[in-house]
């Protein structure tokens, strides 16, 4: 009987490929300008990213753990700040948790948790200006509606306005996210043999990766966290002389003790936010109180206190994560106690690479997941056919415009001379008058019959990217891979980004392996060649380099195969 894969197990596929769009998404999104929009579409992915793997996978109590293993691969950023991102994770997953637990593992559960999830976003931002600029920056946003509003009911409760707006559409963004994983990972499960899939298998002794690097320690971690929480809450229990000094001393041991707190404390950047923020707070907590600006010593007491609280928070948020990628808190997690989550981070960590590489290579569509999530779900298990494929497939590939159909051409009129049957079809590219490409020809064999397979003007076909699809070459060329005889080679010129989506030639793809009557040749380009390998389950490959080898040579090695 088939052992169902554990929980911890479907994390590491879930949280590696979290942590993939995390990586590659979060840096397309690094540079806009607008506050909070990253982090909601972050965690809206986040959201679609869990649900797909309930859906496919199935499973209890997934969702915290894929999101703990999403937050541990935060630890390999080479940003100071992971903290933050790593509690905003956790945060999601655990919140997905709720909803399941609340409304039961459905589309119910699925819809409140993901609505959840991405709110958390909302709140844990809400919380950690708290944290850092206290509570006299809700008093200043306060004083924004108390001096702009003359009507009573406004200038006291105006405030709560934006903020009932803002949960409502986080909540909508959120279930949104869900029953966008929801769809996607029911159609995902339906191309799945579920009885035949196969996942990353438990490991039987964990060997924890070599940390490298500042050394640290438990007792550091440690006493940064207790030191934000006590300069957090004593700060109206004792002197601000005190408190502010406290501060001080927190700041310079920090500047001693770490390189990274001196770059970061270096940048003007950091100063200028902290000093604005400060400053404005106090002008509208004043404005409030007072419906005048007056610089008194009260007012510039105030700019400092909030100046030196945002300071010492931020720097211990930084410490905190530069002391959870250190090497004595790595080996304080090498116990029985973490080796479940040490196991999986080691599984998703291992296959991160590839993962960011099969994003990056659809980065066009990354904001429409669901195929980009189906070909790394693919990474991670066979499912697709029982046997593999026995019949040799040789696999021709190189890079964008580099000789592969020249290659097949040359194969293919070697073989003509053989008597060997050859079904299929070739692709060759057409170019405009400056040299551009302008769309491909399908060739089928042996009859070479043609028609105009894309090109970029005529809009009535089907659009994919740049190029519109003939939707009756599209056809002529699955027939021409269905109808070819038991044992003839079959050409497929080629299999790339939309066959790993499902398109253009998948479905017949799957259907002539799952056949297993023909020997295959197909063109590839180089970054998707492990992807089609470990999509289709092939077994019997053998890869050709199309700028080095010969196509004769390869031509002579089939017939003998």
């Amino acid at each position: 009987m088939k052992s169902q894969p554990s929980p911890w197990q479907i994390a590491s596929v879930i949280g590696s490929v979290w942590g993939a769009f995390e990586i590659v998404a979060g840096s397309l999104l690094h540079n806009l300008a607008v506050p909070m929009v990253a982090a909601t579409i972050l965690s809206a992915l986040g959201v679609v990213i869990m649900v797909t793997g309930a859906r496919v996978f199935g499973g209890k109590g997934i969702f915290w753990r894929s999101a703990l293993v999403c937050a541990a691969l935060k630890t390999v950023s080479p940003s100071p700040v992971i903290l933050s991102p790593m509690i905003g994770i956790t945060l999601e997953g655990l919140l997905m948790e709720l909803g399941t637990l609340l409304l039961g593992n459905g589309i119910a559960g699925y819809l409140l948790g993901g609505g959840l999830a991405v709110l958390s976003i909302l709140g844990f931002k809400m919380v950690r200006l708290i944290m850092i600029y206290g509570t006299d920056l809700v008093e200043a946003y306060k004083s924004v509606f108390s001096f702009a509003f003359s009507n009573e009911v406004l200038s006291t409760k105006g405030y709560l306005i934006p903020i009932l707006i803002l949960v409502l559409i986080y909540l909508a963004i959120g279930a949104f996210a869900a029953l966008t994983g929801y769809r996607g990972g029911n159609s995902i499960r339906k191309k799945y043999d579920v009885d035949n899939i196969q996942l990353l298998p438990p490991s039987n002794s964990y060997m924890p990766t070599v940390v490298k690097g500042y050394k640290g320690g438990i007792g550091f971690l440690l006493f940064h966290v207790a030191w934000l929480i006590i300069f957090i809450f004593t700060k109206n229990y004792i002197s601000s002389v005190y408190w502010l000094s406290g501060g001080a001393i927190y700041l310079l041991l920090c500047l001693f003790r770490y390189g990274r707190v001196r770059r970061l404390m270096s940048r003007p950047t950091f100063w200028v936010a902290i000093v604005l923020v400060s400053s404005l707070s106090s002008v509208f907590i004043t404005l409030g109180k007072y419906s005048a600006l007056t610089l008194s010593s009260e007012f510039f007491m105030q700019i400092l206190a909030i100046l030196v609280r945002a300071s010492v928070v931020i720097i211990s948020f930084s410490c905190i994560s530069i002391e959870l990628m250190s090497k004595g808190v790595s080996r304080h997690f090498r116990g029985r106690m973490f080796s479940p989550l040490a196991t999986s981070y080691i599984h998703a960590h291992s296959a991160l690479p590839q993962l960011i590489t099969t994003l990056r290579g659809g980065s066009r569509k990354i904001f429409q997941p669901i195929p980009l999530i189906e070909r790394m779900y693919n990474q991670f298990t066979h499912q697709h056919t029982k046997n593999g494929h026995p019949f040799p497939v040789y696999i021709v590939t190189a890079d964008r415009h580099a000789g592969k159909t020249t290659f097949l051409k040359e194969m293919i009129a070697w073989l003509e001379k053989q008597p060997v049957a050859i079904a299929g079809f070739i692709s060759e590219g057409q170019w405009d008058s400056q040299g551009n490409r302008s769309g491909f020809n399908l060739i089928t064999l042996p009859e070479r019959n043609s028609q105009t397979l894309c090109d970029r003007i005529t809009k009535t076909w089907v659009k994919q990217e740049s190029f519109y699809f003939n939707p009756d070459a599209i056809e002529m060329g699955k027939q021409a891979l269905l109808t070819a005889p038991k044992d003839a080679v079959i050409f497929i010129d080629e299999v790339g980004r939309f066959e790993l989506n499902g398109e253009l030639w998948a479905d017949a793809l799957t259907e002539i392996i799952t056949r297993n009557q023909n020997p295959m040749i197909m063109a590839v380009r180089t970054p998707f060649v492990n992807e089609v390998i470990l999509k289709w389950n092939l077994s019997n490959v053998k890869t050709i380099d199309a700028t080095t080898d010969c196509p004769e040579v390869a031509a002579k090695l089939l017939t003998l195969s």
